[in-house]
């Protein structure tokens, strides 16, 4: 399957994006950090595809995650977030 690619001038530096990063970068400059549960909502995609765009927007340093401990027992919640200047 061959898949396009989307090329965006505005802030991200004449980069291509496939159309699921963009609207994966697009959710995250809109609504801030988010987990990758809220993303599958946002997106409705399935987790594993968000994962895998999110590692490859990772590598480009255009999406950062942080943890996050909510003070309750229990492994703490990642976010995920544009990097500074993006």
């Amino acid at each position: 399957m061959v898949s396009k690619t989307i090329k965006k001038e505005s802030s991200f530096k004449q980069q291509y994006f496939t159309p699921f990063q963009f609207n994966l970068i697009k959710a995250l400059k809109k609504l801030g950090p988010l987990t990758r549960r809220d993303l599958v909502r946002e997106l409705k995609t399935p987790r594993t595809t968000i994962h895998d765009n999110i590692v490859k927007l990772q590598r480009r340093n255009l999406v950062e995650k942080f943890s996050k401990n909510n003070g309750k027992r229990g492994r703490p919640l990642i976010f995920y977030k544009l990097t500074e200047g993006k």
